[in-house]
């Protein structure tokens, strides 16, 4: 029995374990995040690069007005920093923002209020 346990302790241990989720995902360049981002046929959203500050660039990101009214969120403009290779995030929490590259050409928008029910979620598209 014990030669089958060790046989069998070995046989499992040889697959190499598999790629965290986050790991799988291709880091992007801040490139891969500027430019123009659509969903649904409304007028597209705005990224793009901030002044330096820091040795740090920020990230500017601009609504269009149907959803800065839909938001109430009219004239703001958000300062997002990139928290890892898929993410950008607001670096302030009103609202918190953030939005992830699914792919070079897709991204996800969310956006969360203080206040309870106050979600977006937003599917995106390049606009260009």
């Amino acid at each position: 029995l014990s030669g089958l346990l060790g046989t069998g302790a070995q046989a499992l241990a040889a697959p190499a374990p598999a790629a965290a989720p986050e790991a799988a995902q291709a880091a992007h360049p801040m490139a891969d995040f500027l430019g123009p981002w659509s969903s649904l046929g409304l007028a597209p959203l705005t990224i793009t690069a901030g002044k330096p500050s820091g040795g740090v660039t920020p990230l500017e990101l601009k609504l269009p007005a149907p959803i800065e009214k839909l938001t109430g969120l009219v004239g703001r403009t958000f300062t997002l920093r990139q928290v890892n290779g898929t993410t950008l995030h607001s670096v302030n929490d009103d609202p918190d923002v953030s939005f992830t590259l699914t792919s070079q050409n897709s991204a996800d928008l969310k956006m969360k209020g203080k206040k309870p029910g106050q979600v977006m979620n937003l599917p995106l598209s390049r606009a260009d």
